[in-house]
């Protein structure tokens, strides 16, 4: 077997060509170490899958005082101009739709839109100009974007819930919408040298929601399926789940800011399992800050909003689609609720065991600022007033308490962006058709100019 020559680039964000001219250096490299420790020629060139004579010319080379790599060639002149290859770049990988009803293009699209440019290229010629950029614009991949203005000092209070967590703490959610699913055709078994054969054809036969509660320190799971998760279902399933619990044990929950979460149902049935009085909250701020207070007995938790994934019984949601869900076969929605509760006994007694939450949460406050960055630079035309008054105060709120967190030169980008794409800012205030939403990104722009350009542009100026 030949031994495999590593690169000495990345493979994957370096060209072929680059990545080729790497591992013949490192071959050279590796011919003058086993020369110099004494190795025979022939010896050298089995090892490195070389001939002899190859290894005898660049010993010679070494002995010349010539360097390891290739001596420079004219080779063939670029066919394309620089302008041309630029084009290429902005033609493929263009934020805005190319044609009516396109969002992606291919090659295909590309060579074709190049047909009658002064240095037409065909597909295979913009797919290497594409490789040596390392850019991939056919690739897609999710991300979720902080817009939480407070979402810092929220994860630290979850996280430390996880670290130093109560007697009796819970995670909370509701799974919706799990579909009864049956399949036309029966599976085929596994068979030699063939996994196996699920048919993709099915018929829906109903959907059902479970509500769960996780304990995180044994990994037990309480869980009820229900026709639908509005707030009577969730009080009559959250009244259950306490009641399984002494009259005097003080409960925590954890759970994400669904409407139903905060409702004055919700408060009024938190209020009388705790045995305390509660007069009906005007906003659902108000509602979230009484369920949070710790003068009663429950207590809730609030994850910071659009970050369920702080909540660790969506880690338990994910176990149970894969071991009960994903290749089941329910010929009705009783069946779907009778497996579902058959794997949480199945789970509790065989598989429960205590989830250890190991996040921090580094290096996030930085992946905010720069992408925040990265929107401002490319203008796009999605940002809409909400979102960015969102982003204004998040920005704000690192600058008055988490900036000893952000590398200096990312502030710097982005005082110097804000400051640029000032109008930019302006346009979207001012697009606003809601008279109460363009006054509150406009107090929110204030407020992002006076905390992170005026307050912090000299410091970052010095650092």
């Amino acid at each position: 077997m030949k031994p495999r020559v590593l690169s000495l680039q990345d493979p994957l964000t370096t060209p072929r060509s680059l990545r080729f001219i790497g591992e013949r250096v490192r071959q050279r490299a590796t011919i003058i170490a086993l020369s110099m420790g004494g190795i025979d020629h022939r010896s050298i060139a089995i090892f490195t899958s070389t001939h002899a004579n190859t290894v005898r010319r660049w010993v010679c080379r070494i002995e010349e005082g010539k360097p390891l790599s290739d001596m420079q060639r004219s080779g063939r002149p670029c066919r394309f101009s620089e302008a041309a290859r630029l084009m290429a770049i902005a033609v493929y990988c263009q934020h805005t739709p190319p044609l009516p009803g396109v969002h992606r293009w291919s090659l295909r699209d590309a060579e074709r839109s190049f047909k009658e440019h002064p240095e037409p290229m065909s597909r295979s010629t913009i797919h290497r100009i594409l490789l040596e950029h390392a850019l991939q614009p056919h690739r897609r991949k999710y991300y979720l974007q902080i817009t939480d203005p407070d979402f810092f000092p929220k994860m630290e209070h979850i996280i430390e819930c996880y670290s130093d967590p109560p007697e009796n703490l819970y995670c909370f959610d509701e799974c919706t919408c799990i579909q009864a699913l049956s399949r036309l055709t029966p599976t085929l078994p596994v068979a030699p040298h063939h996994p196996a054969l699920e048919d993709f054809d099915y018929r829906r036969n109903g959907t059902t929601d479970l509500l769960a509660f996780l304990n995180p320190a044994t990994g037990k799971v309480y869980g009820k399926c229900t026709p639908t998760h509005d707030r009577h279902t969730l009080c009559r399933v959250f009244s259950s789940h306490v009641r399984i619990h002494s009259p005097d044990a003080e409960i925590h929950y954890l759970m994400d800011n669904l409407s139903a979460h905060y409702h004055d149902d919700f408060c009024l049935t938190v209020a009388k399992l705790s045995g305390v009085p509660y007069s009906p909250l005007r906003t659902g701020a108000e509602r979230r800050q009484w369920l949070q207070s710790p003068h009663k007995r429950i207590v809730v938790h609030f994850v910071p909003f659009h970050a369920s994934w702080l909540n660790m019984v969506e880690i338990w949601f994910g176990i149970l689609k894969a071991k009960c869900l994903r290749n089941g076969h329910f010929l009705s929605v009783k069946s779907l609720g009778e497996a579902i509760m058959t794997f949480i006994e199945t789970w509790n007694e065989f598989y429960a065991h205590p989830f250890r939450w190991s996040y921090t949460g580094e290096g996030l406050h930085q992946k905010a600022v720069r992408r925040f960055c990265r929107l401002l630079s490319i203008e796009t035309d999605q940002m809409d007033s909400k979102f960015l008054t969102s982003q204004l105060l998040l920005m704000s709120n690192i600058a008055e308490h988490y900036l000893g967190l952000i590398p200096s030169s990312d502030w710097f980008q982005l005082i110097n962006l804000a400051t640029e794409k000032g109008d930019y800012i302006t346009n979207i205030i001012e697009s606003d058709s809601r008279p109460q939403g363009q006054k509150k990104a406009g107090e929110a722009y204030s407020r992002f100019v006076e905390a992170v350009i005026n307050h912090t542009a000299p410091l970052a100026m010095a650092a």
